[in-house]
């Protein structure tokens, strides 16, 4: 995998890394990191796994002091299960579960409230991730999939005109 060229970049492959530890071998409840789709809405052909994430990324908000821009950048963890799957509301709490711990808890047991790393330090700010609301994600009309998302910010700072490093 080639190197991240931005702090941005460098943020959501480690939020994607980091979802990709969920699985039922590494202690989590489900195996919902083997399907996870990024900046895009999933779907699922019939043998995919019963259950899968996606990461939604929202407009920034930023502010400007100087040569120094702060990006705020939504970021959503959408869980998704088909509603044929024994008890999916269950099945999206579990998955809910998985995404807080593997998203803010480091192997160690360490709270982690960065993300990403480049030229040797965080891509975020030391405590740029913070946690937003859970939702129910409606169902659309005929689909045949259920979920939630869990929200992150995560903040970051780039000098103007550095290429987003």
């Amino acid at each position: 995998m080639p190197l991240p060229t931005s702090r941005r970049q460098a943020a959501l492959e480690d939020l994607r890394n980091r979802l990709a530890f969920i699985t039922v071998a590494k202690g989590y409840n489900t195996d919902a990191g083997r399907h996870i789709f990024l900046g895009e809405a999933p779907r699922w052909g019939p043998d995919d796994p019963p259950a899968g994430l996606a990461i939604a990324i929202g407009d920034d908000s930023v502010q400007v002091q100087g040569g120094i821009i702060t990006a705020s950048i939504p970021l959503q963890v959408w869980a998704v299960v088909p509603v044929a799957a024994a008890e999916p509301l269950v099945a999206i709490e579990a998955i809910i579960a998985d995404i807080k711990e593997a998203v803010e808890i480091e192997r160690d047991g360490s709270v982690d409230r960065a993300l990403g790393v480049l030229e040797g330090s965080t891509a975020t700010e030391p405590r740029g991730l913070a946690r937003g609301i859970t939702r129910a994600l409606r169902r659309e009309e005929g689909s045949e999939y259920v979920g939630a998302a869990v929200e992150y910010v995560a903040t970051l700072q780039e000098q103007w005109g550095g290429g987003g490093r």
